[in-house]
């Protein structure tokens, strides 16, 4: 086995996210060409790459192993085998499912749910908010969901396809062209396979990461759409099949994660959207509420003989 000399000794970066997935997004501007092909690899296949040797990682990655050494301790690590010791805790924190976080987490006591749903629901809030990608992941994204030559498809698993449902009926508000792909197995098979090259399909999934979504944004890949995926920080296995990646902070003081971080992200994305599609956007809404109207009955038919149709 090969021995790579460690670099000059200084203190390992303080890491400030909870995954190794976000601290690397954040710290990509710091990097070097090199470190940043390590960085990719990694999240590419993440975090199965990072469980490799280091000989492995640097071969993956076509650098060489001394870099892969400046690229963990670039994100906040002594070693690689600190990286990975890390990186396995990650993997148990994402199969976390409903009876472990009754163990660990438990339930706040009746009277500090208010102040523990608050805390909770601010760190979230303010975790997703102030990434540093936010505005460049945005900058990429909203562009793609306001172009009228593309469909939008939402998709989401057993609890996320409500944020899924959430975006979409927002977005239609604002422009035609939006699809939400069914629950249902059967559906999701049929609706995968309408999904055209340069589609997007706005993609949710939080752990426990469900395989019928992470299916969904393969075929949609395979089939030349573009893929987002919403996610939180250990990051869903659909990312191997994204074109951007967009996390949020799911905090929560129960055993459930919590979703108000995630819904919040698509009310930004909401916001956005309005501001560059401008009067398009605007001439739009004015149309639906006139139908809303009409078919409401809130508006007198018009007289016999008074015009129209």
């Amino acid at each position: 086995m090969c021995n790579y000399p460690s670099p000059p000794m200084a203190e390992p970066s303080s890491r400030t996210t909870e995954t190794i997935a976000e601290e690397i997004r954040e710290r990509l501007h710091e990097m070097t060409p090199s470190e940043r092909r390590v960085a990719r690899t990694l999240l590419a296949t993440y975090p199965t790459a990072g469980l490799q040797s280091l000989p492995q990682l640097a071969d993956g990655a076509g650098v060489t192993g001394p870099t892969v050494l400046r690229f963990v301790r670039k994100v906040g690590f002594a070693g690689y085998p600190d990286f990975q010791r890390s990186l396995r805790a990650e993997v148990q924190a994402r199969t976390e499912g409903l009876p472990t976080l009754y163990r660990t987490r438990g339930t706040p006591p009746r009277d500090a749910v208010v102040r523990s749903i608050h805390e909770a629901s601010a760190r979230a809030l303010d975790a997703t908010f102030t990434s540093s990608t936010l505005e460049d992941d945005l900058d990429a994204v909203v562009p793609l969901v306001c172009d009228p030559r593309r469909r939008l498809w939402f998709v989401g698993g057993r609890f996320s396809q409500l944020v899924a449902r959430y975006l979409d009926a927002q977005l239609r508000m604002l422009r035609p062209g939006c699809a939400v792909v069914d629950e249902a197995p059967d559906r999701r098979i049929i609706d995968a396979m309408e999904i055209r090259r340069r589609d997007v399909l706005c993609l949710f999934d939080y752990r426990r990461y469900q395989q019928d979504t992470v299916a969904v944004g393969r075929v949609a890949a395979e089939r030349g759409a573009v893929v987002v995926v919403f996610t939180d920080p250990w990051l869903s296995p659909a990312v191997e099949s994204a074109s951007h990646v967009l996390i949020s902070h799911v905090d929560s003081p129960s055993p459930f994660d919590s979703l108000v971080a995630a819904f919040a992200l698509t009310e930004l994305i909401t916001a956005r959207a309005v501001d560059a599609l401008g009067e398009a956007g605007s001439t739009r809404v004015s149309e639906l509420e006139g139908l809303h109207a009409r078919v409401d009955g809130s508006v007198e038919p018009a007289p016999a003989g008074a015009g129209g149709a």
